[in-house]
């Protein structure tokens, strides 16, 4: 199965015709021989609407004429097509994508529905998922910022979905157009197609529309593991093409013998699926804060250092430490919990993590006043006793959780984690520094906290982070030493804070009623 994505420079409202014109012509060139044709969101008419960029209501009556002719195409091309466009309905607007198959019949639809920054002044919100069945398999379609919710692509994997077609206007910032990149064209799509074992492809605009919405492009193609096949620029048209490949039935294949999905415990998932008013963090948003009150400094630490673990813990105490975060490590912390605090000053906390040859984990949480709290691995099997609200171990500093390892990899616990009122996630894990970094990054971005990755590995070399609630990485370890930690000032209150951009909020704006799946 051969699919392309289009990426075609960005237009405003009143200059739809010439874009169109050239949209279906490069359209029509891709069709000639590819399978699957991607096209940009809001390809008809422009995706900025507002009242004094142009007559909408009058070019909206031009929106069946476009639709019809890349139907035409579809037809003629005996090919599949998405096709992103503003859709009129009775007295609502909607953000649509729609996929024709080689008749140029319309086979699924998708209404944007986690809607982006000023989406909602002009377009109503639609359904979670659009799912259907093809000759090459079960595929899902997806529109911009609904691949920021790791609820919405999760939903469309639990139901079978092979590849995920992603219509984008991924928006960027940056003084050279030729180096821009979004945070999903960077690293939040290639998380979805990995922690989701999935085939994925996003079709996005370049360039700047009403001289204020910057585009990154980066029109790009995901294969189950992550990687990414094949990427276009942030500055120019293009077409990009990848071939996915198919079993003798002519079905996509999907790679990889461990589904990281089959790790999942639904029943640990209920937040989820709450009322929004009732969850741990909407109280929290609401508290006024010291910004001061929730700022440790915070060092985290990479590498195996059994020999030095607690000269270790003495520097980063002796530099003003006071939240910790080690690497896991052979070392049995029990054994050694009397030295390590009697190393620590008071609301200094260290958070230490063992693991046996089997590489199973068991994290701690160390003040001067001995162990506080434990963590093992609830993802593991045959644990199930845990009461999930427990697992936000509070310190003076601001609530923070544990994840080991492939949970990691399940983007329900870490939001389970967030909506129970985590300012902070540890992560400590294995994986490689380029897996790691992107699942840690998106684990940041999509809920809106800090997240920190440390890593301890004889197989590969270790990076750890810290990452901001935006998806930035504030403070890491050299890869190239074996032993290292480096350490951030590092404000909580910003957790707090879940709007990405005005009007788009990762706690207020999820829609609980529609997840049940991702409890059963």
């Amino acid at each position: 199965m051969k699919i392309a994505s289009i990426q075609v420079q960005a237009n405003d409202l009143k200059d739809y015709k010439t874009a169109m014109q050239k949209l279906l012509n490069m359209v029509e060139k891709a069709a000639s021989e590819n399978d699957l044709i991607i096209v940009p969101e809001a390809a008809f008419p422009a995706y900025f609407l507002g009242h004094e960029e142009g007559n909408l209501t009058e070019i909206l009556e031009e929106s069946e004429n476009y639709l019809n002719k890349i139907k035409q195409i579809a037809i003629r091309e005996k090919t599949y097509i998405a096709y992103g466009y503003a859709e009129k309905e009775k007295k609502n607007l909607y953000n649509t994508a729609v996929l024709l198959n080689r008749e140029g019949v319309e086979i699924a639809k998708k209404r944007k529905s986690f809607l982006w920054h000023f989406d909602s002044t002009w377009f109503s919100a639609g359904e979670e998922t659009a799912i259907v069945d093809t000759e090459f398999g079960r595929l899902a379609l997806v529109v911009c910022a609904d691949a920021r919710m790791p609820e919405i692509i999760r939903l469309a994997a639990l139901e079978g979905a092979e590849l995920i077609i992603d219509l984008a206007n991924l928006t960027a910032t940056g003084p050279d157009i030729s180096e821009l990149h979004n945070a999903q064209s960077a690293y939040m799509l290639s998380t979805r197609a990995l922690e989701n074992q999935v085939w994925l492809a996003v079709s996005d605009k370049w360039g700047v529309e009403a001289n204020t919405i910057t585009y990154a492009g980066r029109s790009s193609i995901f294969a189950p593991d992550g990687t990414c096949l094949i990427q276009a620029s942030s500055d120019k048209d293009e077409i990009i093409s990848a071939e996915i490949p198919c079993d003798g039935q002519g079905k996509i294949k999907i790679a990889g013998e461990v589904k990281f999905s089959e790790q999942r415990k639904p029943h640990y998932y209920q937040p989820l699926t709450s009322p929004i008013d009732s969850l741990p963090i909407v109280k929290y948003m609401k508290e006024s804060l010291i910004p001061a009150d929730l700022t440790p400094f915070v060092v985290v630490a990479a590498g195996y250092m059994e020999e030095e673990y607690l000269q270790m813990v003495r520097r980063m105490v002796d530099q003003g430490s006071t939240l910790i975060v080690m690497p896991p490590n052979h070392v049995n912390i029990e054994q050694v919990t009397n030295e390590i605090k009697s190393i620590l000053p008071v609301n200094c906390y260290l958070f230490a993590t063992t693991m046996d040859n089997s590489g199973e984990m068991i994290s701690y949480m160390i003040t001067n006043e001995g162990i506080q709290k434990r963590y093992s691995t609830i993802h593991s099997p045959g644990n199930d006793d845990e009461n999930v609200e427990s697992l936000i171990f509070e310190t003076k500093w601001g609530r923070v959780a544990i994840m080991h390892g492939v949970e990691g990899m399940l983007p329900e616990w870490s939001r389970t984690l967030m909506l129970l009122g985590a300012d902070c996630i540890i992560w400590p894990n294995q994986y490689s520094p380029e897996i790691a970094i992107k699942i840690a990054r998106t684990r940041a971005a999509e809920n809106r906290i800090y997240m920190i990755t440390s890593q301890s590995s004889n197989e590969h070399r270790n990076i750890s982070q810290i990452i901001d609630p935006n998806g930035s990485v504030i403070t890491s370890t050299l890869e190239s030493l074996r032993k290292h930690a480096s350490g951030t000032l590092v404000p909580f209150v910003n957790s707090r804070i879940k709007e990405i951009v005005p009007g788009t909020n990762v706690v207020l704006n999820r829609n609980p009623q529609n997840y049940g799946r991702l409890i059963k």
